[in-house]
C-alpha cells in the first residue's frame, strides 16, 4: 500500500489565532480611540460682561399741537457713556391716507417746530440724515431736542400729521463710532469732535 503524504497547511494555522488576536485588539484600540475622543470634548463658558447703554426716549406731549417735548435718557446709573445720534421724520396724510407735501406755496413748513438751544447747540448734521451729539451722553443724563410744534394759519383738520424720531447710541468710543456708523470722531473729557 502506498501512502499519500497529507500535507497541512501550518502556516494558516499559525496565522489564524494572529489574525484574530491584531483583529481584536485593532478593535479594542478604535474603541480606546473613540472612548477617548468622547471623553475630552468639553464646552468652556467664555462668557463677557459689557457695560449697557440703556439710552431711551422720552415724550411729554400735550395731544394735538403745542408742547411736544422730546428727550433722550441714558437711564441707569451702571451703564457707560454714550454718542448719540437722531434723526427725525414728517408726514402728513390726507384723509383717504395718502401722504401729503409738509411746504407750502412759499417754501416754508407748515408745522413750526421749536428746537431747544441744546439741539441748536450741541448737535450736528451729518449730512446723512442723522444729527450727532457733540457730547457724550453719561448714565443719568438726558438732553431735549424738541419743545413744541404748532400749526400755520391754514386749515389741515381732515389731515394727520406725525413726526418721529429715531436714535442710535453706541459707547463713547471712536473705533466703536467707525465701525457701527462709519463715521470719525475724537472722543475727550465729554467732548465729541465729529469730522463730516
Amino acid at each position: 500500500m502506498k501512502r499519500i503524504k497529507q500535507k497541512t497547511n501550518k502556516k494558516f494555522l499559525f496565522a489564524t489565532p494572529v489574525v484574530a488576536a491584531l483583529l481584536i485588539a485593532i478593535a479594542c484600540g478604535a474603541g480606546f480611540v473613540v472612548y477617548a475622543v468622547s471623553r475630552n470634548t468639553s464646552v468652556i463658558d467664555n462668557s463677557v460682561r459689557v457695560s449697557s447703554n440703556g439710552v431711551r426716549i422720552i415724550e411729554d406731549s400735550d395731544p394735538g399741537f403745542g408742547k411736544k417735548e422730546i428727550s433722550f435718557y441714558n437711564d441707569d446709573a451702571s451703564n457707560t457713556p454714550v454718542l448719540l445720534r437722531i434723526s427725525y421724520s414728517e408726514t402728513w396724510q390726507d384723509g383717504d391716507g395718502q401722504a401729503i407735501s409738509n411746504t407750502v406755496s412759499n417754501g416754508s413748513n407748515v408745522v413750526t417746530k421749536t428746537w431747544t438751544q441744546a439741539f441748536v447747540d450741541d448737535f450736528e448734521s451729518g449730512n446723512d440724515g442723522w444729527y450727532y451729539y457733540k457730547k457724550t451722553l453719561n448714565p443719568l443724563q438726558q438732553v431735549q431736542v424738541l419743545s413744541a410744534i404748532a400749526l400755520g394759519n391754514q386749515d389741515y383738520s381732515i389731515y394727520d400729521y406725525d413726526i418721529s424720531f429715531r436714535f442710535e447710541a453706541v459707547q463713547a468710543d471712536a473705533a466703536a463710532a467707525s465701525a457701527l456708523w462709519g463715521k470719525t470722531v475724537t472722543v475727550e473729557n465729554g467732548v465729541a469732535t465729529w469730522q463730516f
